[in-house]
């Protein structure tokens, strides 16, 4: 893959900001957000990884611990420069990511895993392409040889089918965990964010959406250190949770006026076929069919412009 792939080229990069940053050291204008949930085997391991990386000095690293009930919070504070935010309950990926983004004080955010599948120097060229290009984001892209979690393939190949349908083109690993952001662009599109899963897709569709300028860096992922917390059935609802909040927000009208004129079809084949075959009239559950396709390509229509309004107001 490309190293220097780049989504879009909509916006220009801000030059005077570049020329502050190349006066500081790359660690000062970072932030590394981190959200943890019941990490005890592996949180240890990732913050002595960042803080020995010697590019990374003097980066402001935030754990944002999401109502573990192992003993994440005690190892993080035996780390006094690491900064803690504490979920009283579990509250999601995409809630830890809001607390984080929200209280960071540098220009740039970094998105970091706590199970130890990312390393550190690969978060280290990200953050370098980010600032130096001068770019919105930078995603991380899971090169050949990364660690894939068997039982996530299905789900990821269908989110792959409508993330392509909700940006017109194929986007390599659009949800990977390691990501960078100016700060000022990320929290803009805060409150879109989905409280659990999905925070990762929907900002990379959001950042295409809305044609800011990123690119991304192929990366290398590791297994994850400790039981992973997926569930068949809870993840597999959430995939099509995440799948509905992506077509309602981006092709609500496609989608379900694509539906509604399916619909409406059938119920007049049926209706006529009932009608010249069985000489009754057309039937009721024919006009049924049509109104339901009347009903929902109107409320594509509805949402599209609700929708509309919410990325406008965000974005």
């Amino acid at each position: 893959m490309d190293r220097g792939q780049v989504y879009n080229r909509g916006m220009t990069a801000n030059t005077e900001q570049e020329n502050s940053l190349s006066q500081t050291s790359l660690g000062e204008s970072l932030s590394i957000l981190i959200p943890a949930y019941n990490e005890t085997l592996s949180i240890a391991g990732v913050l002595r990884g960042l803080l020995e990386q010697p590019e990374l000095q003097g980066a402001e690293i935030i754990v944002i611990n999401d109502g573990s009930s192992d003993e994440t919070s005690q190892i993080v504070r035996q780390f006094p420069t690491v900064r803690l935010i504490e979920h009283l309950a579990n509250r999601g990926y995409g809630t830890a990511i809001r607390s984080g983004a929200r209280v960071a004080q540098r220009p740039f955010v970094i998105w970091y895993d706590a199970d130890g599948q990312h390393r550190p120097q690969d978060l280290v060229a990200l953050a370098q392409k980010l600032i130096s290009e001068g770019l919105d984001y930078c995603i991380g892209v899971r090169a050949s040889g990364s660690y894939q979690d068997p039982e996530r393939i299905v789900g990821k190949w269908l989110l792959r089918l409508v993330v392509r349908f909700a940006v017109g083109k194929s986007v390599p690993d659009f949800n990977s965990g390691l990501r960078g952001f100016k700060r000022e662009v990320l929290l803009r599109y805060l409150p879109l964010l989905p409280k659990r899963f999905g925070a990762s897709t929907l900002t990379t569709l959001l950042m295409i959406e809305n044609e800011h300028f990123g690119g991304t860096i192929p990366i290398i992922a590791q297994p994850r250190m400790g039981k992973s917390t997926v569930r068949q059935l809870r993840d597999g609802l959430r995939t099509l949770q995440i799948i509905l909040h992506i077509v309602i927000l981006f092709k609500p009208l496609q989608f379900f006026g694509w539906m509604g004129t399916f619909l409406i079809l059938v119920g007049l084949i049926y209706g006529f076929y009932k009608a010249f075959t069985v000489h009754l009239g057309f039937p009721v559950f024919g006009t049924l069919i049509i109104l339901l396709g009347i009903q929902s390509f109107f409320f594509g229509l509805l949402c599209d412009q609700i929708s509309a309004l919410r990325r406008e107001r965000w974005g």
